[in-house]
């Protein structure tokens, strides 16, 4: 794959309006650095990304609007924090041996509740919310199911299953502006 070819996938990163802006100028700054550099070397890989890196994130903020930006940011604590239920749900199935059926039932319910979160969190970031306000609501059932046959969840997976569902169907309802960042 030659060395033009590579960028213009790098070049991807950035935002479509932007590419169809700018990406022929680019292409030929590109073509003009490989005629004065050496394209076989880390140093000028590193260049070429080190400036993707720096400026497609800023670009792409600029094109988001801010709520997106922080759906997308509360998706992905999402996915974290439901994979860390699912964690520590599973770290007090090991105690769970030694207790009656019902704290077993409690752990299912926690992990199957950890589940739904992870698949709320993809689903915000898929853009498919009334997905994301399912499964936060059935996770928060779960958990609370959970919660009342074994009152002695850890907090951490209490934290979990209550607040961030909570937090997720307020942010999923609230209402959003349609006006974008830099628009006045």
């Amino acid at each position: 794959m030659s060395a033009e070819r590579i960028y213009r996938l790098l070049l991807r990163v950035y935002p479509p309006a932007f590419r169809a802006a700018y990406e022929r100028e680019m292409v030929l700054v590109f073509r003009d650095q490989c005629r004065d550099g050496d394209v076989r070397t880390l140093g000028f890989w590193v260049r070429v990304f080190w400036d993707i890196v720096r400026s497609a994130p800023a670009l792409r903020a600029e094109t988001t609007r801010t709520v997106e930006v922080i759906m997308k940011l509360a998706a992905i604590l999402t996915v974290l924090l439901g994979a860390l239920g699912i964690l520590g749900a599973m770290n007090e199935w090991g105690a769970a041996s030694q207790h009656a059926g019902a704290y077993l039932l409690a752990i299912v319910l926690g992990v199957a509740a950890s589940l739904l979160l992870v698949g709320a969190g993809v689903a915000i970031l898929r853009q498919k919310n009334q997905a994301a306000r399912l499964a936060v609501a059935l996770s928060l059932v779960c958990f609370v199911a959970a919660r009342l046959l074994f009152p002695w969840m850890s907090i951490f997976l209490q934290l979990i299953g209550f607040v961030v569902p909570v937090g997720l169907l307020i942010a999923l309802y609230w209402p959003r502006k349609s006006s974008r960042l830099g628009a006045a």
